[in-house]
């Protein structure tokens, strides 16, 4: 039988590690030099918190979204929009992220196909996705 207070420490401990988890996320972006890299290419220099706390607030609002499973009624509208933006921001990680540790111009030395780069990235792209397609429509 559950007490109140063992729903009480039960919060306590949900809310402590989805923090972390959010806290973690923001540090490692952080980390990287990623908002610099990003401040930098938009001459926004001196201004490069903002694009943190657009980040800050977007992983909270996602994770109370999340947790309390919100249902907003925007149909196919909606979900085009949502599904645009998410895509967007994991693009935009993805890229950043190597940009930043030089994933390509390692990868395309090692594997001597400094030519062929662009098909590579097109077909990662591609797959990437068809992929979404198949988990969205089959899954």
């Amino acid at each position: 039988m559950w007490t109140w207070l063992n729903y009480t420490i039960y919060i306590i401990i949900c809310v402590f590690s989805g923090s972390a988890t959010a806290a973690g996320f923001v540090a490692f972006i952080s980390l990287l030099g990623v908002f610099p890299a990003l401040s930098e290419k938009y001459k926004i220099i001196k201004d490069y918190w903002i694009i943190e706390i657009a980040l800050i607030l977007g992983v909270t609002f996602g994770n109370i979204l999340y947790l309390y499973n919100f249902s907003m009624p925007f149909g196919y509208v909606g979900l085009i929009i949502t599904t645009l933006f998410g895509g967007i921001f994991v693009g935009c990680l993805a890229g950043a992220i190597a940009e930043v540790l030089n994933v390509f111009p390692i990868i395309s030395r090692r594997f001597k196909i400094r030519k062929h780069l662009p098909y590579i990235l097109i077909a990662v792209a591609c797959g990437k996705a068809v992929g979404s397609l198949i988990q969205y429509f089959v899954f």
